[in-house]
């Protein structure tokens, strides 16, 4: 087994190359990385249930869909990241825990009485540091998880907590739980000294010389696949799930509400209603919308080249945005 650490701070490419460790790396792996501010979502959640869509712009902080399930998570570079790339289809219950054993046994050689939970959790004093997850490949299992040491906790609750009167979804929900910084227990340390901590005990633990390199190969590969995928609105944001979405907000001109579905990741069933004045019927803004795919940027540009005050009197397009609170 090797260890890798990713010095990358990009969250498309660190997960595209997480990707091909697990598909093409030729030994079974333990690799370290970090991600600039980021929410990554599970395989199998409407991304847009999920997040705070208007607080996530605001911060600029880039949403990526991983390959595993469970739920969505929040990464600063205070959140170090581990990946195991294992050998076979690791399909039994015991799975998460065996892997986890390891970060487990390097976190009590630094003093943390950290303890497996449930079914796939961390806990030190009853309270989540690590939450992890999995994909079954051909012949490879790949597991990661988060190490939270000195995470923003407050941006955390805040781009975590979406409107659930907006989306109205049933996708695969985020349970949310009661966490905790590891820094609280080793206040001594910076970020960066934790995880070179981290990468000394891991060495030492599976009895290796040194850290092996990234091959330059799938550095390569990683940025061709993060443009292809990790980068694409499709990945990120599509689902074959569909779901409802409304918004009511209230303007110099009046109180204005949109509904709509989303079907195919595509908008259909457009309607906006309130006690607003107009000099064309509504129904022609709203049939603009439908066909567009769900997103902040694309409603955005088809309202700037429609004359939203000849349907809603007194309005901007700048001001009708605001009840679209989408990636």
């Amino acid at each position: 087994m090797n260890l890798l650490i990713n010095t990358s701070t990009d969250p498309a490419f660190n997960l595209a190359l997480e990707e091909l460790i697990a598909a093409e790396y030729p030994s079974e792996v333990v690799m370290l990385w970090r991600n600039a501010p980021a929410i990554i979502v599970g395989r199998n959640q409407n991304t847009e249930a999920e997040i705070n869509a208007e607080a996530v712009r605001e911060r600029g902080i880039k949403v990526v869909r991983r390959i595993t399930g469970g739920g969505a998570v929040y990464h600063d570079l205070g959140n170090i990241n581990y990946t195991i790339a294992a050998n076979g289809r690791q399909l039994d219950q015991e799975a998460f825990a065996r892997n986890a054993e390891i970060i487990i046994n390097v976190l009590r050689t630094m003093g943390i009485d950290a303890r497996f939970h449930g079914r796939n959790d961390i806990l030190v004093d009853g309270r989540k540091i690590s939450g992890s997850a999995k994909s079954v490949l051909t012949d490879r299992t790949l597991f990661h998880g988060t190490l939270l040491f000195d995470a923003d906790l407050t941006v955390l609750s805040q781009v975590l907590t979406p409107d659930e009167e907006k989306i109205r979804s049933k996708g695969i929900k985020s349970v949310r739980s009661r966490v905790a910084n590891l820094k609280e227990y080793l206040p001594d340390l910076t970020s960066d000294e934790f995880m070179a901590n981290l990468g000394t005990g891991l060495l030492r633990l599976m009895q290796l010389d040194e850290v092996t390199p990234v091959p330059a190969d799938l550095i390569v590969k990683a940025e061709k696949l993060a443009d292809e995928k990790y980068r694409q609105w499709q990945w990120n944001f599509g689902t074959l799930i569909a779901y409802s979405y409304r918004h009511r907000e209230r303007f110099s001109c009046g109180s204005v509400e949109v509904r709509f579905n989303v079907i195919d990741n595509r908008i259909a069933d457009t309607v906006f209603s309130g006690d607003f004045f107009g000099n064309r019927p509504v129904a022609e803004l709203a049939e603009k919308l439908n066909g567009s795919i769900p997103s902040f940027d694309e409603i955005a540009g088809k309202l700037a080249v429609s004359d939203v005050a000849e349907y809603i009197s007194g309005i901007t397009p700048e001001e009708l945005l605001k009840l679209f609170r989408l990636g």
